[in-house]
This record gives C-alpha cells, sequence and structure tokens, in this order.
C-alpha cells in the first residue's frame, strides 16, 4: 500500500504530535506540581570508573524533596552538577513512578534515574595561550577521575615570552561533591624572564594547598604556599639594586583572592562591573625571610553612555599597598613589589615604566595606584564587527616606602607627582584575547618614568 503524504506532511504531522505530547506533560507537570511527593530512590547507570559514594554523595540533595515540583527542579539542577564535574559527556535524567517497578513502594513515590555516560580518562592538549602582554607554547596531560571522585591530575609544560619555561602539577578533587568547591595540592617550577622591566631572571619553585570556593558573592580563593626564588643571571648592565637583589630567599605565604565578575563580557564590556581583592601574608610559621603584608583591589565599572547607544564609558581603578614586617632587605624582593605601566596598565608608559628605578631597571613600589577612563565607540557601518575605537585618559603612580612612614606622608608621596597620558585607538576582540593599537600621548612623567610616545600595541585579557 503507498501512501498519499508527501515526506513533508509526515515531518510536519510528527512535528504536530510532539509539541501536543509537550502540552499534555507541561499541563500534567502544571497540575501536580504543588502535590506531595517521595523520592523513593535514585539510580546512576552507566557510571563505570565513578565510586558510587561519590555518586550518593552529588544526588543525596534529591532526597529531601516534597512536591512534585521539588523534585523535577532538584533533579534537573544535580544534572547539571553533574556535567560541571567534567566526569560526564552526557546525563539524561528519567523520572519514574516507584510502584511500577516495586510493589512495596509507598503510594506516589517516584525513582530518580539517570543514565550517564563517562568522558575519556586520558586527555592531551597542546597549543598557544595568549596572557597580559605574553604568549606562551604549551602541552598537558590530564588524567579525569582519577581516584572515582571527580579528581583531575594535571601537568602543564609551557615555554613563552616572560616565563621561559614553566611546569606546573596539580591533583584536584571537589568538596562534598560539589563542582563549585575544589582543593587541590600543586607544585610548580618556573624560570621567568624579567628583560622587558628588569636585568634579571628568577627561577621560582614551590608546592602550596588551595582551597577554590564559588558563592553568591563571587569567587574565593584561598592558598598556603611554599616558594623557593632564586634571582639570577644578571646581564652585564644590571644596575647595583638589582645586584644587591641577587640570590636565594624563601617564601611562606598564605594568600586570598576574591573575584566579582559582573560584566557581560570580559573583553569587551558594555555594561556591569568587576572587583578584584587580593592579599598575602608572608613569614607564616616563620619559615623563610620573607617578611611582608601585601593588599591590592582592582575594579572597573562599564556603562552605556546616552550619547549613542553604542558608546561605551569604562572606569578602572587600581591600588596596592605592601609592608615590610621586618628590616631584612630581603623581607620583599624586587619581584614581590607592585609594577605599573605599560600597553595593559597606564598607557603611553613602557612596561614597568612608572615608579622607583635604578638606571634601566625598574625596582617596583610599595604602594601605587592607577585610573583610567575610556569612551569606546563602534566604527561607522562596522557595529556588527568586534572592533571599536577607543578614547583614554590614564593616570597612576608608584612610591617606595620606608618603614614606619606614616599614612599622611605615604598619601603625599601617592598624590604629589602622578603621571598622565590620553591617546586614541583601536579595540579589537578576538576568541581568545582583547588586542589594543593606541596612538599614546604622555602628559606629565614623573623624574626616571620611560615614556611610550607613539603607537603601543597590547594583547592581554585585562586592561585598565
Amino acid at each position: 500500500m503507498e501512501s498519499n503524504n508527501s515526506p513533508s506532511e509526515t515531518d510536519t504531522f510528527l512535528q504536530q504530535q510532539q509539541e501536543e505530547a509537550g502540552r499534555r506533560l507541561f499541563q500534567v507537570l502544571n497540575d501536580t506540581a504543588g502535590s506531595n511527593a517521595h523520592v523513593n530512590a535514585v539510580s546512576v547507570l552507566g557510571a563505570i570508573r565513578t565510586r558510587p559514594s561519590f555518586l550518593e554523595t552529588a544526588t543525596a540533595k534529591i532526597m529531601d524533596s516534597k512536591t512534585v515540583a521539588d523534585v523535577v527542579n532538584q533533579s534537573q539542577l544535580v544534572a547539571e552538577q553533574l556535567m560541571r564535574l567534567d566526569v560526564f559527556e552526557q546525563v539524561k535524567v528519567l523520572l519514574d513512578r516507584a510502584s511500577d517497578s516495586d510493589p512495596l513502594a509507598a503510594p506516589g513515590s517516584i525513582n530518580v534515574v539517570y543514565q550517564v555516560k563517562e568522558k575519556s580518562r586520558f586527555f592531551i592538549k597542546t597549543g598557544t595561550e595568549i596572557g597580559n602582554n605574553e604568549g606562551n607554547m604549551n602541552g598537558s596531560v590530564t588524567v579525569r577521575n582519577v581516584f572515582g571522585g571527580a579528581e583531575v591530575l594535571e601537568t602543564v609544560a609551557s615555554f613563552g615570552t616572560r616565563n621561559s619555561s614553566s611546569f606546573q602539577f596539580s591533583l584536584a578533587k571537589p568538596v562534598n561533591a560539589s563542582p563549585d568547591s575544589r582543593l587541590d595540592i600543586n607544585a610548580h617550577h618556573v624560570l621567568q624572564n624579567n628583560v622587558l622591566m628588569s636585568s634579571y631572571e628568577e627561577l621560582s619553585r614551590g608546592v602550596g594547598l588551595r582551597y577554590k570556593t564559588l558563592s553568591r558573592f563571587g569567587f574565593h580563593e584561598l592558598s598556603y604556599n611554599c616558594i623557593w626564588r632564586s634571582i639570577d643571571k644578571v646581564s652585564d648592565t644590571a644596575s647595583l639594586s638589582i645586584r644587591n637583589q641577587v640570590g636565594q630567599s624563601l617564601k611562606s605565604s598564605i594568600n586570598h583572592t576574591f573575584i566579582r565578575e559582573r560584566r557581560d563580557d570580559m573583553l569587551l564590556p558594555t555594561r556591569g562591573h568587576y572587583i578584584r581583592f587580593s592579599q598575602e601574608l608572608a613569614g607564616v610559621m616563620g619559615i623563610g625571610n620573607a617578611n611582608f603584608a601585601k593588599a591590592e583591589v582592582e575594579t572597573q565599572e562599564d556603562e552605556i553612555v546616552g550619547v549613542h547607544p553604542g558608546v561605551v564609558m569604562s572606569l578602572g581603578l587600581r591600588a596596592g599597598w605592601l609592608a615590610n614586617l621586618n628590616d631584612d632587605p630581603k623581607a620583599a624582593t624586587v619581584s614581590d613589589r607592585f609594577h605599573i605601566g605599560g600597553p595593559l596598565s597606564v598607557r603611553g608608559f613602557k612596561t614597568g615604566g612608572i615608579g622607583p628605578r635604578d638606571y634601566r631597571d625598574a625596582l617596583g613600589g610599595d604602594a601605587y595606584w592607577s585610573a583610567g577612563v575610556s569612551l569606546v565607540a563602534p566604527l561607522p557601518k562596522l557595529e556588527e564587527k568586534p572592533l571599536r575605537a577607543q578614547l583614554f585618559v590614564n593616570a597612576g603612580t608608584s612610591v617606595p616606602l620606608k618603614t614606619g612612614t606614616n599614612p599622611q606622608d605615604a598619601a603625599r608621596a601617592l598624590t604629589e607627582s602622578p603621571s598622565l597620558s590620553t591617546g586614541f585607538g583601536l579595540i579589537f576582540r578576538h576568541s581568545i584575547a582583547r588586542i589594543e593599537l593606541n596612538y599614546c600621548i604622555p602628559l606629565t612623567a614623573a623624574r626616571g618614568d620611560q615614556i611610550r610616545r607613539g603607537l603601543q600595541l597590547g594583547i592581554g585579557l585585562n586592561f585598565l
């Protein structure tokens, strides 16, 4: 028998049937959403390497459901969290009446069944990355679900422009089976090239313990690090200040970082705000010769202004403070201090070009501030492209502080001679980084500052 229905008519009929079934299901759920319900059992099918005890913890909250709506919402929420653990390739949720498979089950009780497919355990990746005015080639080996509890073992080796060579290792596990909280142990071996600012290289080797969590306020990271540092490979033209810091130092520190990201786009925002606080206390437990307290804040606010719907005003502010806690000259090294200036910081100055210097070497400041205001607008007939024009004004200063300096003297040093620049340029939002090409005009500079008049290229993630 031949059918008179064309393929298109059949497809339309099937689509109408699916839509009708969806409407009926929605109506049933809507009618029964407030009905009392009890979860009889939660099952996970397809988990081969993941421990049952871990899955029981990850799905435990479903058992607290009291209504049909609770069961539906909690089961979907748990499915999303299972996906975020980066262990499963797919997670499907099935709800079934418990009485269909278990005659002894309580009336109205529900079985929740997850069908999962685990990801490959081993993952190898090579590629290139762009950071804040630096690039590198890297390779990593990742082992997922190491002990069956969504643990991740990762080793990364990279070679780049600032970090000449880097090797990092970490073993992380979720806390209470939550994708929002992780604990890891880590180790690193990094050779950092500082020739853009000073005449030395620094070798850093360390181990650490780190806790990361996500709250409704933002992201927190709390860590303890023990780092053995070596300033060496000093060039023949290095200043006396850098030569005096050559040698070994040991830093035992506690670090805390808080980040609140509420911008609609991290690289080219049009509205929202960003806040980052970081604190470090070195000299913990009396280990090592580094002994200082350090704090830094960074914030940015972006808003569309009324001149044109595509014009955005961006306001940025950064500030930091470091205090030596003893009189040892290596209580804080040149690498611990703040370096500002450059295409991602105060434009119109060389990288690390603002603040204390000895000849060509940037020594870093104990206190600093930098601020910027930018007007960003689309180009005519290119509004849909990730290309923008900008006009900016940047300012900042970085100063050394002697032990015991009172707040009034510190404030005076930070405000008496700020470096100032203005300019205009183009912004291109690439998928992995923001690229700026600006024409910079330094207006004022403190003695010793290194200006950069004319074109300046910046590639990175965080711009002032």
